[in-house]
């Protein structure tokens, strides 16, 4: 029997996309990366005071949990498969904290885009799956005006999911804690680590004709490391 390789992929290896609706993947992928590159150059015009533009990788633990069972199924469908992972990827987390026409204060607003995830299989058979996580949060920043600051976000996370196993998605609270690094100067650092709850519904299969729905947390942990401009 032929092996097939499972390619479990991320923007790091976006050159990987093969199978699945092909195109629509594209445009997704595009759409994404001229958000995020529409945001640097963005943050060159805003007020460095209100507004931030984190962009960085962020490691996403919960993707194993989609990937071993995209195995399963493919394993009871009778096709063996190698699996590469890459975990990782890109995301965008610009924010902005309250001014009142003063000093800037340590409670924001923010949305989070990503970090965009795919799974595609090559060869003959025609399996994907992608999700990009999406929230809108609310934060608190303990010292603003330092050049070192710790601060703590929380809100409600969505999954815009697809896929050949998916069949439906349940948003979820997530909750996460950082540290900025250089905030007085135009681009600083930061790193942070977060907690996701919200689930996707996919299809286990039992054998090669039974299956059975199963919630996972397709995010989890999440671990980044940013540049914010």
């Amino acid at each position: 029997m032929t092996m097939k390789k499972l390619l479990l992929i991320s923007p790091l290896a976006s050159k990987s996309l093969l199978g699945g609706d092909f195109q629509v993947k594209k445009a997704f992928l595009v759409l994404y990366t001229i958000l995020v590159v529409g945001g640097i150059f963005f943050s060159g015009s805003a007020s460095a005071a209100d507004w931030r533009f984190p962009v960085g990788l962020t490691y996403v633990h919960g993707f194993w949990n989609v990937a071993d069972i995209f195995e399963n199924n493919l394993e009871k469908e009778g096709l063996p498969v190698e699996i590469t992972a890459i975990p990782f990827g890109l995301s965008f987390h610009p924010y902005y904290l309250q001014s009142d026409d003063g000093p800037v204060r340590g409670e924001g607003i923010g949305i989070d885009i990503g970090p965009l995830m795919f799974i595609s299989v090559t060869g003959d058979v025609d399996r994907y799956f992608f999700n990009v996580p999406i929230n809108l949060n609310l934060r608190y920043t303990s010292n603003p005006r330092a050049n070192i600051s710790l601060y703590v976000r929380g809100g409600v996370m969505y999954n815009i999911a697809s896929g050949d196993y998916v069949k439906g998605t349940t948003p979820g609270p997530f909750g996460a804690i950082g540290i900025e690094f250089l905030r007085q100067r135009r681009v600083g650092l930061g790193m942070e680590i977060a907690y996701d709850i919200s689930k996707i519904e996919v299809e286990k299969k039992t054998s090669q004709t039974t299956s059975v729905t199963e919630n996972v947390k397709p995010n989890g942990l999440m671990i980044s490391i940013y540049v914010v401009f």
